[in-house]
Order: C-alpha cells, then structure tokens, then sequence
C-alpha cells in the first residue's frame, strides 16, 4: 500500500491521502520527467508508467503499486506549462498614435444628454395618471 507521495519537481493537489487515486501535479515547461518520492508498506513493488518525455499540455503518469494479485494505480494529471512566443515583436514594440482628439465639449455634451434622457424617462414612468 502507497502510505506517502511527493513530487520533488511539481506541486501536486490535493495533498496525499491515502484513501484518494487521482492527483493533479503542475510542472514548469522544463521539466521532462517527474521526481517522485514515495514510501510503501512491506513487500509492495512500486512500477511508474509513462513519466518521461511530458509534452507541454496534458499528461497522465500512472503509479502501480503491486503485492501478489494485488495491483492499486495511482493516476497523476500533469500539466506541463507551456510558454507563447510573440510572433511579432516589432508590431508589439510600435508607439501607439492618436490620430485625432475629441474636442472639449463632447464629454459635457455626452453627460447632458444622460441626464435628460434620465429626466424624460423619469417624468414618463412616474406620471400620475388621471382618476376619473
């Protein structure tokens, strides 16, 4: 029985327990295999599967722990952080011009129209309405 797990070069949530058999470990982009530190009870083998050449994405590492006909797979989702390239530095790089300002009384005017409007509609819903 797998009774501790680490992973020295991840960081892997939730924390172990040994009552739960899937885990999910983070790994920086340049992390290739997992470092992992293990304790088992007596005369329990450990075989890890597919932990080398993680990709940047998705990956799944499966832990096996085996006595006789007894076989408990603890499956680990590893996520390999991937980086983006800008693909046009110069484009990025380029000051960002103001081809025409707006004049200084276009945000009164702007502010004034809400404000009648809000009036309009005001006096509208708020109308008393003739008894007769």
């Amino acid at each position: 029985m797998l009774e501790d797990l680490e992973i020295l070069n991840g960081i892997i949530t939730p924390e172990f327990d040994i009552y739960n058999n899937i885990y999910s470990v983070s790994i920086a982009e340049d992390v290739e295999e997992l470092v992992i530190n293990y304790k088992v009870s007596d005369d329990y083998v450990v075989n890890i599967i597919d932990n080398n050449n993680l990709v940047p994405g998705e990956n799944e590492v499966y832990i096996q722990v085996i006595k006789e006909n007894e076989i408990n797979t603890y499956t680990l989702l590893v996520n390999k952080e991937e980086t983006e390239q800008a693909s046009n530095l110069e484009y990025l790089l380029e000051p960002l011009e103001v081809k025409e300002e707006l004049p200084t009384y276009v945000a009164p005017l702007i502010i004034g129209s809400c404000i009648f409007l809000m009036l309009v509609f005001f006096l509208i819903i708020f109308k008393k309405k003739k008894v007769k």
